[in-house]
């Protein structure tokens, strides 16, 4: 009788997510925020590289014409590639890479030129994953350590040389309907958190080409300068995300991710000021070096077919202090769920995994689905 109410609780849970997730319009896609890693199918445990993706995605702000008219008219149409593939080195360890290359089609960006080509920085990442059945059934862990590639024109302005970290993440699938069913399958929950520490030539970004200027010491004597900017680089950040994600048929997927960003700054330096007294040191009021950002991402994904995923979708991230100085809330006008630079966007996604499978002649699928017919699939198994 208990099981049948936990049961019945939880679909109703699962009912009430998926009906906001379809019906509300208000980083996640396969493109946006899920970054710490991919719980493989059974059915495809022997592809070596099972989970990778090539994603186009668009986005779009202000041109969806959401929320009150911002005080300039500049809307943001952009595209967005993100090639990510993986490696399986046996059955729990893997070698992982993410490229992405963006092209904003409006002029809303601070690029150097019109519809410029950025390019992301690439992220490499050795990742470990194993199930927890023993520990709770239906559980996994994926963890690993992550290095970022400066390749970006941001992160070279800021005279990065390598951002180090690791991440980890825990994922549980609660049954709903059960295995097999036609809507409500199960629903999944997962908890995760990475950290990282960018390597850079000093602790404010200086290293703009032959950027230079003129500026004026505390003592007002002139001297030339490469500083960018005046707030300091972050020395550390830390990470942590909360996705929900509710299998409303076989083939559509509904998911919410909500991501805390937490910048922890350099602290400028310390410097005085020459009196008749000697040298009086300056204070630094309210001189807050700890940021935060919130990002919560809204999407449902559509499988087309085993090759290909279609994706739609809402995100917005926006400093976790409003404009009006006050911290964003649930509710009320400044909130964590809408900014002006909030966007829609549209997903195509290439399983690059089940379209190797296709070349080769289904030597991996066709291999797996016979073992699944003998021993049935995987309790761990997460989508």
């Amino acid at each position: 009788m208990a099981r049948d109410l936990r049961r019945t609780a939880l679909a109703a849970l699962a009912a009430i997510l998926g009906l906001t997730a379809l019906f509300t319009v208000s980083p996640s896609a396969l493109a946006h925020g899920n970054d710490s890693g991919f719980e493989a199918r059974s059915a495809d445990a022997s592809n070596p590289f099972r989970g990778s993706s090539l994603t186009f995605d668009q986005s779009t702000t202000q041109t969806a014409d959401v929320g009150p008219a911002p005080l300039s008219y500049v809307p943001l149409y952009q595209v967005w590639l993100s090639l990510r593939p993986i490696y399986w080195l046996d059955a729990h360890w893997s070698v992982r890479g993410r490229f992405d290359y963006f092209k904003e089609l409006t002029n809303d960006e601070d690029t150097t030129y019109y519809r410029e080509d950025v390019f992301g920085d690439i992220w490499t990442d050795l990742v470990y994953h194993d199930e927890l059945d023993a520990l709770w059934p239906r559980s996994s862990f994926t963890g690993g350590l992550r290095a970022v590639w400066p390749t970006s024109k941001a992160s070279q302005g800021e005279g990065m040389y390598v951002a180090l970290g690791a991440f980890g993440r825990v994922a549980h699938t609660f049954e709903l309907a059960g295995e097999g069913a036609p809507a409500f399958e199960n629903l999944q929950v997962k908890i995760g958190a990475w950290y990282d520490h960018p390597f850079t030539n000093a602790t404010t970004p200086n290293a703009y080409g032959n950027f230079a200027y003129v500026r004026e010491n505390v003592d007002g004597q002139s001297f030339v300068s490469d500083q960018i900017q005046g707030q300091t680089l972050v020395a550390n950040s830390l990470v942590g995300t909360l996705d929900v994600g509710l299998a409303v048929t076989p083939k559509l997927f509904v998911d919410s991710n909500l991501v805390f960003i937490n910048n922890w700054h350099y602290r400028p330096t310390d410097s005085c000021v020459m009196t008749s007294m000697g040298c009086v040191n300056v204070g630094r009021p309210n001189d807050e070096q700890f940021t935060q950002e919130t990002w919560f991402v809204f999407s449902a994904d559509y499988s087309v077919m085993k090759e290909l995923d279609v994706g739609v979708g809402y995100y917005n991230l926006a400093n976790l202090i409003a404009p009006d100085g006050q911290r964003r809330s649930v509710f009320g006008s400044d909130n964590i769920w809408w900014s002006p630079d909030a966007r829609f966007f549209l997903d195509i996604t290439a399983n690059i995994d089940a379209i190797l499978d296709d070349a080769l002649g289904h030597r991996y699928s066709s291999k797996e689905t016979g073992r699944a017919d003998r021993t049935g699939p995987s309790s761990g198994a997460i989508r």
